[in-house]
């Protein structure tokens, strides 16, 4: 798709940065959150009980027009682990830019449902910190703006980060016509926002990216009828193999991470 740069312009960098913060949980790889949920309870019961372990690497690029550059990479992995005394899973995702500069990201769920327990993550001076208990989700955030307090009620069925979007789709019976509803908790260093979102199996695909070739359902993401997201879905031993976010603020721009290697 016309020329890749491997690039390190701060601008765009810093526009993507900022693009992301607007774009929300769709645009997860870079900001707090980073997927998708919704104000009514998700429909699809998720059974996380046969969940395995793995670690996913993806090439980011930038797509706009007839130009693709790359900015980085993200690694998306789910292990076993405790917290509070009890087993669960934790779901990380770190991101590494060309640039310069890694984030982190770090989601404790309970290992039946994958509902969340508690939440961090790490985008430069910016630090995230969220509890879970029952409907109700209470921490902070802080950065050179300052601190913010976050307290908010969270549906059921509400999903947090990009890993957890993720592993979802690994987990939910994918098929032709299938839809679902659920919530985006959307946080930036100054707001909390829970946004409606809606999924949806928008057809079948046979996508190349750099770790092979892969039959796929292709789900979409959207939030608050707002921004969509694209996630290939692989129909045997799923997992997501691509993804492509709108980025509203980059002039149609598209953030898409392709699968590069796979960790067991």
């Amino acid at each position: 798709m016309g020329c890749v740069r491997n690039v390190g312009y701060a601008g765009n960098v810093r526009t993507l940065r900022e693009s992301l913060a607007v774009t929300g949980a769709l645009i997860a790889s870079l900001a707090f959150g980073g997927a998708t949920h919704l104000l009514r309870a998700q429909n699809t019961p998720v059974n996380a009980s046969a969940l395995r372990a793995g670690q996913f690497v993806y090439d980011n690029t930038l797509e706009r027009d007839v130009s693709t550059t790359h900015i980085g990479t993200r690694a998306v992995s789910v292990a076993l682990g405790t917290y509070a005394g009890s087993s669960v899973w934790v779901l990380a995702e770190t991101r590494t830019l060309d640039a310069g500069g890694v984030s982190t990201d770090s989601l404790f769920t309970d290992t039946t449902t994958l509902r969340p327990l508690h939440w961090s993550s790490v985008i430069g001076a910016a630090r995230l910190l969220v509890e879970f208990r029952g409907d109700s989700a209470y921490g902070g955030t802080s950065g050179p703006p300052g601190r913010h307090s976050l307290v908010t009620g969270i549906p059921r069925g509400t999903i947090v980060s990009a890993a957890q979007l993720e592993t979802i789709l690994r987990l939910v019976p994918l098929q032709p016509a299938w839809e679902d509803s659920a919530s985006t908790l959307f946080v930036t260093l100054g707001s909390t926002m829970v946004l409606p979102t809606r999924m949806a199996v928008i057809g079948e695909d046979r996508v190349r990216v750099p770790a092979g070739q892969f039959d796929c359902w292709v789900v979409s993401v959207r939030a608050a009828d707002a921004t969509r997201g694209l996630y290939w879905v692989t129909k045997r031993d799923p997992i997501v193999v691509r993804s492509a976010l709108d980025v509203p603020a980059m002039g149609g721009a598209q953030f898409v991470s392709a699968l590069s290697r796979i960790g067991r």
